[in-house]
């Protein structure tokens, strides 16, 4: 079971790969030389915190992605002996294209679900796109605050 998973996970993160790369390249005209390291870490990060979940899983139910950015954030604080490494390496992955990459599968699996979504009538449809909306919204003002508070912009 161990072994199916980490093999599925695994052929996730090719195709993960694959987009950002393609991303990245295409979008934002950096070599795939110097993509390949950056992208490299990134998933190596994802693998690690997505196989920590399933560890974890036994003893504390959370969402996966919470092991992935605790993971990323312990790798890229001062204190850890490989922060310097890990920024410069992911440095020359500009933050959208792993963005990209998240919303063709986000809308991959939308796609495999709208018909139950579409059966759950068109109030449930107006309620997501507020909740949407409010979040993008809530969330520029509240990065807009910190940011102007700390001096960034």
């Amino acid at each position: 079971m161990v072994i199916k998973y980490f093999g599925k996970t695994c052929a996730l993160m090719v195709m993960i790969f694959t987009l950002i790369l393609i991303s990245n390249t295409v979008g934002y005209g950096i070599t795939i030389s110097e993509s390949v390291p950056g992208i490299l870490v990134l998933c190596g990060i994802g693998l690690g915190g997505l196989t920590i979940s399933k560890a974890m899983s036994r003893f504390i139910k959370l969402p996966s992605m919470m092991y992935v950015v605790v993971l990323a954030v312990l790798l890229s604080c001062p204190i850890s002996p490989v922060q310097e490494q890990v920024i410069t390496l992911t440095s020359n992955v500009q933050f959208m294209a792993p963005t990209a990459a998240m919303g063709a599968f986000i809308g991959i699996s939308l796609g495999k679900e709208i018909k139950s979504f579409a059966k759950m009538g068109w109030k449930y449809i107006i309620i997501t796109l507020f909740v949407i909306f409010g979040t993008f919204v809530f969330s520029a003002i509240i990065a807009q605050t910190v940011l102007k508070i700390t001096g960034v912009i």
